[in-house]
């Protein structure tokens, strides 16, 4: 693993939003439409790993390990107001996939 140091950002980001999540659905509120605060944190993880990937690229695991990899694509999934950076994240998953990574 290339950038340990990224996985940890990503995973803590990845962390962030499942234990958001996991407050919302005890609160009885996660299905009451897109959650402001769930809304601005998928914005701002966007936000952080589109700085990464400015920096390293595509997160790939052999750049941030499986956790860190999988950490990244669970944030670009939960990017929904964000189309124009899920778009980027495709572009560049699929020439990861092509160069087996």
């Amino acid at each position: 693993m290339q950038h340990p140091d990224i996985a940890e950002i990503l995973i803590s980001l990845r962390n962030a939003d499942l234990q958001l999540r996991e407050q919302l659905i005890r609160k009885g509120v996660l299905s009451d439409g897109y959650n402001d605060e769930m809304k601005q944190l998928h914005d701002a993880n966007a936000a952080k790993l589109d700085s990464i990937i400015d920096r390293i690229g595509y997160p790939t695991p052999d750049k941030v390990g499986k956790e860190g990899g999988d950490a990244a694509w669970l944030i670009i999934q939960h990017a929904i107001g964000q189309p124009a950076f899920m778009k980027k994240c495709l572009k560049l998953l699929e020439k990861a996939v092509g160069e087996n990574k």
